[in-house]
């Protein structure tokens, strides 16, 4: 685990934790860091993140609620709105973040932890959003970034 995948993944298990278990970031951190045993800086980034996705829950909610128009947020699996509030949290506070970077990761995530469908849903879902917190387009397949 390292670079910015590894500070995802566990921003990952520490969000999906906390909701699952109803515990604080501090409560659930030291049996993660135990297992995951990540290196410092991936440590600091998934603890900024999940800080982040835990103080913007509201705004996030807002933006799936008026952007998954086909989806209704109340529904979506555990492990797919955790993935959704930590992509949503690193556009909007990690701007040195490519967009693209947030959206594959996000996906890639997915694809790993959740159901075969996740990857396709977290972009569908997603790219709407990263259009109107970045205002940036992302190239679509065969145009160059």
């Amino acid at each position: 685990m390292s670079g910015q995948r590894g500070g995802r993944e566990l921003a990952l298990h520490l969000l999906y934790q906390i909701e699952v278990r109803s515990e604080t970031l501090d409560q659930v951190l030291p049996e993660a860091l135990e297992f995951f045993q990540p290196s410092p800086d991936d440590r600091a980034f998934a603890v900024r993140l999940t800080e982040y996705a835990i103080a913007d829950r509201e705004a996030t909610e807002a933006l799936l609620k008026s952007n998954a128009t086909n989806w209704d947020p109340t529904r979506f699996a555990m492990l797919d709105s955790c993935i959704l509030r930590l992509a949503i949290s690193e556009l909007t506070r990690v701007p040195e973040t490519p967009t693209t970077k947030v959206l594959n990761e996000a996906i890639e995530l997915a694809k790993s932890y959740s159901t075969l469908k996740s990857g396709g849903f977290v972009n569908g879902v997603l790219d709407p959003i990263a259009r109107i917190v970045r205002g940036d387009v992302r190239p679509k397949k065969g145009e160059s970034a």
